[in-house]
């Protein structure tokens, strides 16, 4: 008895897509419960691979159809899924429009309600940075774009917050934790693999971005080395691998935890205790800010961080405790008198 489930959908071009799933493995005997179990399951699975609404809707030549022809253009790329929804979020208000009656005008009135709406400046900045990035792919880098023009937001600056290691070890615990006793349907594999990202993060202090693109042939722990790949417009020398890093390393390989780290890492971090508020990147700014308070030289600290300019070392990764500002402040001291009051 042959078994089909359809799914249809209408792609940007009008035209009538269709996926199925075909089987025979029933027979007239087969019960119609078990039958209904398999078509909904396949039709839940072919539903996901069915182009969201932003994605198949519109004319040829209007953002969402030009949307379509970007996307694999960028499938390269290791965070391509991000770069994606920071497309996807133009099309509610100019998916319609064709690309070429696009506006500067239009662009800062989409800036200016997502900053209304409360939408983070870092945020903001990258769905500029995407809808300009589509331009150039699809039309040549020298062609205007309506984001031309249009200046970056400026990220309120906010004292960064470290994470103790004992916290960062409690999270440790509890992945662990989650890896030897399952629960929720998750595979244990997941969570051997977010504690071994974790892992590399705290004791490497590198980008996410840069663990996401490391190769197998890049760790060499006979070597006690890594051949980092840069990133953010950074240039690295390369890192030594201490002890801890090498154990952290060495559970990275161990669960296979190479490529994208999945959306969901923030969330499961979380879930094991990491603290509210405060970003897993961090753990980054904690590690070479430690560095700098046990006397690291600057330098030393703008290469192990992959930073291209040393100002940028200086204002994020200089605590206040042991460093040029303690002794610049305890210069300024003692000069009225003062004496605290008993």
């Amino acid at each position: 008895m042959r078994t089909t489930v359809k799914v249809t959908w209408t792609d940007a071009h009008g035209e009538r897509r269709v996926l199925q799933k075909e089987t025979r493995q029933f027979t007239a005997k087969t019960p119609a419960r078990v039958v209904k179990q398999w078509k909904d399951f396949w039709k839940r699975k072919l539903e996901q691979r069915v182009p969201v609404a932003t994605d198949r809707g519109g004319r040829a030549g209007t953002l969402f159809a030009e949307a379509l022809r970007y996307y694999p253009l960028i499938k390269h790329l290791a965070d391509w899924v991000t770069r994606r929804s920071e497309v996807r979020a133009w099309l509610p208000k100019l998916g319609a429009t064709p690309t070429h009656a696009i506006t500067r005008t239009d662009v800062l009135e989409q800036r200016g309600a997502w900053k209304q709406a409360g939408v983070a400046h870092r945020t903001i900045n990258n769905r500029i940075s995407a809808l300009r990035d589509l331009y150039h792919k699809l039309y040549g880098d020298e062609t205007p774009t309506p984001c031309d023009g249009v200046p970056f937001l400026k990220p309120p600056r906010v004292p960064i917050q470290r994470v103790s290691a004992e916290t960062i070890n409690k999270v440790l615990g509890q992945l662990l934790v989650n890896a030897l006793t399952p629960t929720g349907g998750r595979p244990r594999k997941h969570a051997e693999q977010d504690r071994a990202r974790l892992m590399v993060m705290v004791a490497t202090g590198r980008r996410p971005c840069e663990i996401e693109r490391a190769q197998r042939h890049d760790v060499s722990l006979e070597q006690c080395s890594w051949g980092v790949r840069d990133a953010k417009g950074g240039w690295s020398e390369g890192l030594y691998l201490n002890s801890e890093m090498l154990i952290a390393w060495q559970a990275f390989i161990d669960a296979d935890a190479w490529g994208p780290f999945p959306d969901h890492f923030a969330r499961r971090l979380r879930e094991a205790g990491w603290p509210a508020g405060i970003r897993p990147y961090n753990a980054r700014h904690g590690t070479w800010i430690d560095a700098s308070e046990r006397g690291a030289d600057l330098a030393d600290i703008q290469a192990g961080a992959g930073h291209r300019h040393i100002q940028t070392t200086r204002e994020h990764y200089v605590p206040v405790l042991n460093s040029r500002m303690q002794k610049l402040s305890e210069l300024i001291d003692h000069r009225f008198g003062w004496t605290a009051v008993k």
